[in-house]
């Protein structure tokens, strides 16, 4: 009897890490709509109705009594009450399914996790993947290999996808005729909003050649993604990370002046006669502009701006209660596209408080502040030396995540998010038990 629940949790565990991992590689395996990770949800649902009917129809609801976990299902309940009110009931269920497929690969993060042992597992299989992604996406950057998933393969039409047209495009780069990458995201936007939150890990990393791999390939293909908000989010990391992980203040300053010195000196050679040190400074000068906002190559910042404008003016027409879920692409898609092709809200932060309201932002905000306070604490204080690691590296995470969630058109079916969530919440969840543990054998 012992053997056959111990096989039956093994059995499960198995599927959890399945989905678990099937969801970091997302787009990248899938046809059309359908991901790999559909595959797996639909079987990891029918494995635990099987197990609700083996246990007398009895649920187990301790992973719901997790903190941080009430708040994920009190905001899906919401959004599932919006439907009633929503602009197009369609879009509506739509949005709410993202929601639910994020707060399942969360709950699932951290129903696996439930020990040191687990994390560590699931750490090192989602590491293979995301060095396997990183090797893509320096591939990607310069050669002219494509993912066959991605938004700029030739390909892409055979598994259901819509190539981009190049013309249509506002990333710096493709106007020196370079392609960025897109890795396993399908979006230049995405790859670069995944690659900030797996930066902070390399960062804090205690193997000096793993460091500086990681800090290396991934400030390169953010670089190569010319997406603004990430890579002002990447500095903010960096900041952060000699600040109150490394405490270098010295050596900050350091930097801070020196970069600042080599870029006014390039600014100042983009008259020099030498052809070749006027190009480069020319090109450091019109990439600085772009990335702090001066420099609207495509119209980017118009467009966006006006997309935030429409879905706020319908915001303040609902009273502060929101449009409801899919509200903010159902307004746009009422008054028309914006630049002729854009309905997504393109700012994270927005679309929650245009579709959720006030209230929602307000849960969400004290949510993400306190998760980013605890994580602080744990690396602070712990004593665990795998659990510290995690704590300072997901401590930078979220924080980075919060500018660079802007860039994408939304981050709420990017998976990476919400396994940043469920590993964030698993780090906190095993640090109070070996906290208790600790006290009680005192």
């Amino acid at each position: 009897m012992i053997n056959n629940l111990s096989n039956k949790k093994i059995s499960t565990n198995k599927i959890t890490l399945a989905l678990i991992i099937s969801a970091f590689i997302g787009v990248a395996v899938s046809f059309s709509d359908f991901y790999m990770f559909h595959l797996f949800l639909v079987v990891a649902y029918a494995v635990l109705i099987y197990r609700f009917k083996e246990n007398n129809f009895v649920l187990d609801l301790d992973i719901f009594t997790r903190k941080y976990i009430p708040t994920s299902i009190l905001i899906l309940s919401w959004y599932l009450f919006s439907l009633f009110w929503t602009p197009d009931f369609i879009l509506g269920l739509k949005y709410t399914f993202y929601i639910f497929c994020g707060i399942t690969i969360t709950i699932s993060f951290v129903s696996y996790s439930y020990n040191i042992v687990n994390l560590n597992k699931i750490f090192s299989l989602l590491s293979y993947f995301l060095f396997l992604e990183i090797i893509v996406g320096l591939i990607e950057s310069f050669t002219a290999f494509r993912m066959p998933i991605s938004s700029y393969s030739s390909i892409a039409h055979v598994f259901g996808k819509e190539p981009v047209n190049f013309s249509e495009l506002d990333n710096l780069f493709f106007y020196s005729g370079i392609r960025p990458p897109t890795g396993f995201r399908w979006n230049t936007n995405d790859l670069a909003i995944c690659m900030i939150i797996s930066l902070p890990f390399f960062l804090c990393h205690k193997k000096t050649l793993i460091k500086i791999f990681g800090i290396l390939s991934i400030t390169t293909i953010i670089i190569m993604t010319a997406s603004r908000a990430v890579f002002l989010a990447m500095l903010l990391v960096y900041f952060l990370y000699l600040f109150f992980i490394k405490k270098r203040i010295g050596t900050l300053a350091l930097i801070l002046i020196t970069s600042a010195g080599i870029l006014w000196g390039m600014l100042q050679l983009r008259q020099s006669d030498n052809p070749r040190i006027n190009e480069l400074a020319n090109s450091i000068g019109a990439a600085t502009l772009f990335f702090t906002g001066q420099l609207d190559v495509g119209g980017s910042i118009e467009w966006r701006r006006e997309l935030v404008d429409n879905g706020l003016n319908a915001f303040y027409g609902s009273y502060g209660l929101g449009l409801g879920a899919g509200g903010s692409v159902a307004n746009q898609q009422i008054i028309g596209p914006v630049a002729g092709r854009f309905t997504s809200m393109h700012n994270f932060w927005v679309e929650l408080l245009v579709e959720g309201g006030i209230l929602t932002v307000i849960i969400i905000f004290i949510w993400l502040v306190s998760i980013i306070h605890e994580l602080f604490i744990i690396s602070r204080i712990s004593i665990n030396k795998r659990l510290k690691y995690y704590s300072q590296s997901l401590f930078l995470s979220v924080i980075a995540f919060i500018p660079a969630s802007i860039a994408a058109s939304s981050t709420i079916y990017l998976f990476p998010m919400w396994i940043m969530f469920g590993f964030a919440i698993s780090v906190i969840s095993i640090s109070k038990k070996e906290k208790l543990t600790f006290y009680s054998e005192s």
